[in-house]
């Protein structure tokens, strides 16, 4: 007997406009990460577990911050998630793979964090910024994640911090 299993995730990126009271400043994201887990994944071969992490091309998403005041007007990117189907053995991590080009500076986020139901700060930064890299990855895969499509979205907002 021959039992074809396919697993579909998708991570959605999606972006928040940060709009505090004081500033104009925004965000915009593009790129998108889907994920197919088929036997090609298996460890070795039919009876086998999965590969357990998969990730994303290190540039599957850009971000852009803009319109804001100058290299002095700082800024930080919170990151969350939203789950449309998502099973509670898998875990979602994203990190900043690129500084991107602008005028300004940027640090953290260098470095996995799980993206939970929570904002959480991911990188900072100040002044314009275009074109800083994300990439993304899945941990938890194994035979016992029944075969599925799992969707969840990633919302960034830029917050102000003057």
């Amino acid at each position: 007997m021959r039992i074809k299993t396919k697993l579909l995730i998708f991570a959605s990126l999606c972006t928040v406009l940060g709009q505090p009271v004081y500033a104009g400043i925004s965000i915009t994201l593009t790129g998108n990460w889907n994920k197919t887990i088929d036997a090609s994944d298996l460890q070795s071969g039919a009876g086998s577990n999965l590969i357990s992490s998969h990730e994303s091309a290190s540039n599957a998403a850009f971000i852009d911050i803009f319109d804001t005041t100058g290299t002095s007007d700082n800024w930080r990117v919170d990151v969350k998630k939203i789950d449309t189907s998502w099973h509670s053995s898998l875990h979602l991590d994203v990190k900043r793979t690129s500084d991107g080009t602008g005028s300004g500076a940027i640090s953290g986020g260098s470095v996995y964090q799980e993206v939970t139901g929570t904002d959480q700060s991911f990188f900072s930064g100040s002044g314009d910024r275009s074109s800083i890299d994300v990439q993304l990855k899945v941990r938890g895969m194994s035979v016992q994640v029944s075969p599925n499509t799992y969707s969840t979205t990633i919302y960034y907002t830029v917050v102000d911090t003057f």
